[in-house]
């Protein structure tokens, strides 16, 4: 059993870390959230990075104050985050769309799948989020193209129709009941794919290529008015149509749109001029006055046409054109006739034309059909061309074609589909109600929106009447409203109620608009905002006022409200008591008038005031330390935090504030306290460092001499013998007097080294001292000593005098070249007993001199010269005990100069 308890453990340890591990390195933001009182937790760096919001503010913020006030739908961030809480309880996950606000201010959409999750003993709200932003706008984008479409479909003076994939009509416009003197009713059974007229005339292929994805031009023919056989028809005329597909995003076919234009009068005026030409053989002869007239208005035809038209012989070379020809491609007639169709022609409709010239081979015709032309100025121009081939009476194969300018006819059919598109996005993605009613008040369209709204779905609505879901109490408030609209063609914005599916009334905001139907009948059109979370925020709000009045003055924390001039608005009691103040002698105030004239960092108050509102007013937090004035003279070390928070109807400023004196002291004592470990660490570590080296070299030459007497003491010669005794001698009294400094300083360090002056005659030892030293030198410098004022005896403590004058004397000798000479002097100036040590060695650099007298340092250019960095320790502390000071004037390659004044009398004590 215990085992199997350590294997769970084990595993769950193992599950723990692998959820950290997602947690950390995972691209989707990811947070923490405690689900009792909504605040954030723990977050990812890809929610840092996505949020803006700093680390350390996590256990600060709540998910709500990471939020706008109301969600998308309306309702408030709060109860929309209850919901969802609620829900991934319910299902143990949940997934929804949130509005979240970046620590910038900027609002952006996010998917967020919300799971409870067990940790640490507790269940907290594990959340991953992804940002939509971008499909919110194109959603945008795409409701303001479909409204655009839908006013050019039905506004647009050209017929269309547009057809499902299976042949049926979904929409007409007015155009289209203009030109066939149909409605939709007519067409309720009529199927494109299943006409008779079309299949008879040859153009079934042409219908079902459209259908299967082909743009599709079908020629004018003769069309009776009607939708089936068996129904009357209702004239009849000649109706060519241009046919496209529209396809949805994986390419498949959702609606055929089809544009019809009216060739009746074109053909009526053809089916006269076949007449005139079945009979005019006949006629010539007896007509001739009446032929020329013919020619006449032909050439008016010609002339006038707004069509341009034009004239080529076989081999394609211009010799006619109109005005209205020449004005289409930019070139005179005489320009044309020294050009080729081709060179008006693109190269990629080259292979085209060539087959419209093999049926006008074939045919004597050719057309309609979509081209461009290349006009003078570069551009292409789009046209629709018809050609027919004639022989004139000299027997010439003349080529006659006619060019129809079909640009504005592309612009505005482009329009038409990006404006239906959009037009759909915005009615079926739209957050607010839209619904289209019947003067009659026939519920006749709604959206999702809508019909959720009221808890239908919308295929209910639409059997439904406006009345079924107003209360009656608002029917003369809505007779006056249709009075208005009849007036302006508009109404609103004005709020109501409808009635909900299960019996409560929803609060709304509606307007709307009268439009002209596609039937030619008066609908009104309006759009519905759901209120009821407003009516729920402003309950909330006023909630929200009392709660926090309570809290403000009850709080033990001390919370201060500052205006839109920054100054004390608002103080609760626990902030007066912090400093020293009774609430209303704070009101009015600014920070900067209870703080002294500069902060702790240097900075002058007012200026850290200013950066600090500053930061709080741009990014809404800034938290900060301040040090204040206390009432009774001392100042106070306070830590501030500083919120932009919503107050009533505007934004104030809260600060919240924590007397931090005590934490700031220990915080200095505690860095006191590192800083001297850190010094005694580095003065043992420079000890041992120094005994290891100074103490080698000398155990070394000890050992060794001690060897070579021991092994050759009978072989080796008197003097030899005697040079390995002083060897080992010296060296001996080398490490005695090393561990005579080391010993001498620790009792310097701690105070165990009295001062004892007593009657000197101090030139004397002065002398001692000389000779001692070219003594333990071997006379490798000559020492100059010298005296001036001296009397024959003073009071002072030869042990301190000797280590203070030795190790200078020894250091002068050390750190010059042989025979260099050093100074020494001794004199009484002004009362002051005073020490010259003066050489000419390497002298000391300028970057050494500040930590001289410093334990174990010593200069960076002694190089292998043996030396402890104990010696002017020493001096400097007995120059100390003395009363007196010690001073160097050294320059690298020149020497050095130690000056020691100490007081002629000195006090014991």
């Amino acid at each position: 059993m215990q085992d199997s308890n350590i294997d769970t453990t084990d595993a769950l340890a193992e599950s723990a870390g692998w959820f950290r591990l997602l947690f950390e390195s995972s691209t989707d933001a990811m947070t923490l959230l405690d689900p009792e009182t909504m605040m954030l937790v723990d977050a990812n760096d890809a929610f840092i990075l996505a949020s803006g919001i700093p680390r350390e503010d996590f256990g600060k913020r709540s998910l709500l104050e990471i939020a706008p006030e109301f969600q998308a739908d309306g309702r408030t961030s709060a109860e929309v985050a209850e919901e969802v809480v609620s829900m991934a309880f319910a299902h143990g996950s949940h997934r929804s769309e949130w509005l979240t606000r970046r620590a910038d201010g900027t609002e952006e959409f996010i998917d967020v799948v919300t799971t409870p999750l067990p940790y640490q003993g507790r269940t907290l709200i594990f959340n991953t989020a992804r940002n939509i932003d971008a499909s919110k706008k194109i959603q945008a984008e795409l409701r303001l193209s479909e409204s655009r479409w839908r006013r050019v479909f039905e506004q647009l003076p050209m017929s269309m129709q547009i057809f499902a994939p299976d042949g049926t009509t979904r929409q007409i416009n007015q155009a289209y009941e203009n030109l066939f003197s149909l409605n939709m009713e007519d067409l309720r059974h009529f199927n494109i794919l299943r006409d008779s007229q079309l299949a008879e005339a040859g153009l079934a292929d042409n219908i079902r290529g459209a259908f299967e994805g082909e743009i599709s031009v079908v020629p004018p023919i003769p069309f009776e008015l009607k939708t089936s056989p068996d129904h009357e028809a209702r004239g009849l005329r000649w109706v060519g149509s241009t046919m496209f597909p529209v396809f949805d995003p994986e390419g498949s076919i959702i609606e055929v749109v089809c544009v019809h234009e009216d060739h009746t009068a074109r053909k009526l005026a053809q089916e006269e001029v076949q007449k005139l030409n079945q009979t005019l053989e006949q006629r010539i002869a007896e007509r001739t006055t009446e032929l020329r007239l013919s020619e006449e208005r032909f050439k008016q035809l010609f002339e006038f046409s707004p069509l341009g038209m034009a004239q080529v012989d076989p081999q394609a070379d211009f010799h006619q054109a109109n005005p209205a020809f020449c004005e289409l491609v930019g070139y005179s007639i005489d320009e044309l006739r020294t050009m080729s169709y081709w060179d008006l022609t693109p190269e990629d409709f080259h292979d085209d034309q060539r087959t419209s010239i093999e049926r006008l081979d074939r045919t004597g015709r050719f057309g309609p059909f979509d081209k461009e032309y290349l006009h003078k100025d570069g551009r292409r121009i789009p046209v629709r061309l018809n050609g027919v081939q004639v022989v004139s009476s000299t027997g010439e194969i003349q080529i006659w074609g006619i060019a129809e300018d079909i640009s504005q006819r592309q612009a505005a059919e482009r329009a038409i589909r990006e404006s239906e598109e959009k037009f759909k996005a915005l009615f079926e993605f739209s957050p607010l109600g839209m619904a289209r009613v019947s003067w009659e008040g026939h519920l006749l369209q709604v959206n999702e929106s809508f019909a959720r709204m009221i808890g239908y779905k919308p295929e209910e609505v639409t059997e439904m009447t406006y009345w079924d879901i107003t209360p009656r109490k608002y029917e003369e408030q809505e007779k006056l409203i249709l009075e208005l609209v009849q007036r302006d063609g508009r109404f609103g914005p004005f709020e109501k109620e409808y009635i909900h599916r299960d019996g409560h009334l929803v609060p709304i905001v509606i307007n709307g608009m009268m439009i002209r139907g596609m039937n030619g009948e008066d609908e009104l059109w309006g759009i519905v905002e759901d209120i009821t979370p407003r009516r729920h925020a402003e309950q909330a709000i006023r909630e929200s006022e009392k709660k926090f009045r309570t809290l403000f003055e009850s709080s033990s924390q001390g919370v201060m409200l500052h205006d839109e001039n920054h100054f004390f608005s608002e103080v609760n009691p626990a902030a007066a008591r912090l400093l020293g103040r009774r609430p209303d002698e704070l009101i009015g105030m600014h920070p900067s008038e209870l703080a002294p004239l500069y902060q702790t960092n240097g900075e002058l108050s007012e200026t850290v005031a200013r950066r600090e509102i500053g930061k709080c007013l741009e990014t809404g937090l800034a938290q900060f330390e301040w040090t204040h004035n206390h009432k009774k003279g001392h100042e106070m070390r306070l830590e501030v935090t500083l919120n932009s928070i919503p107050h009533g109807e505007k934004n104030v400023m809260q600060a919240i504030i924590t007397d931090i004196s005590e934490r700031k002291r220990a915080e200095l004592e505690l860095k006191r306290s590192l800083e001297r470990e850190r010094e005694l660490n580095q003065l043992k570590s420079n000890f041992v460092s120094m005994v290891s080296h100074e103490f080698r070299t000398p155990l070394g030459i000890i050992q060794s001499s001690a060897e070579i007497l021991d092994d050759y003491l009978e072989q080796l010669e008197a003097a030899e013998r005697t040079e390995q005794l002083q060897s080992i001698i010296k060296n001996s009294r080398r490490m005695a007097g090393l561990m005579e400094d080391v010993l001498l300083l620790g009792r310097l360090d701690s105070g165990r080294m009295e001062f004892a002056p007593r009657p000197l005659d101090l030139a004397a030892l002065c002398r001692r001292l000389v000779d001692e030293v070219l003594s333990s030198t071997d006379g490798r410098c000559p020492i100059g000593f010298s005296t001036s004022g001296l009397p024959d005896e003073l009071m002072a403590d030869e042990r301190l005098l000797r280590h203070m004058l030795i190790n200078l004397l020894n250091n002068a000798v050390k750190y010059s070249p042989d025979v260099q000479p050093v100074a020494f002097r001794a004199a009484v100036r002004n009362g002051t007993l005073e020490f010259l040590i003066s050489d000419h060695g390497i002298g000391i650099p300028e970057e050494d001199l500040p930590g001289l007298f410093e334990a174990f340092r010593r200069g960076s250019n002694v190089g292998q010269t043996p030396g402890t960095g104990l010696g002017l320790v020493i001096v400097k502390q007995s120059v100390g005990l003395h009363g007196g000071e010690i001073s160097v004037d050294s320059r690298p390659g020149a020497g050095s100069a130690f000056t020691i004044t100490i007081p002629l009398s000195p006090d014991p004590s």
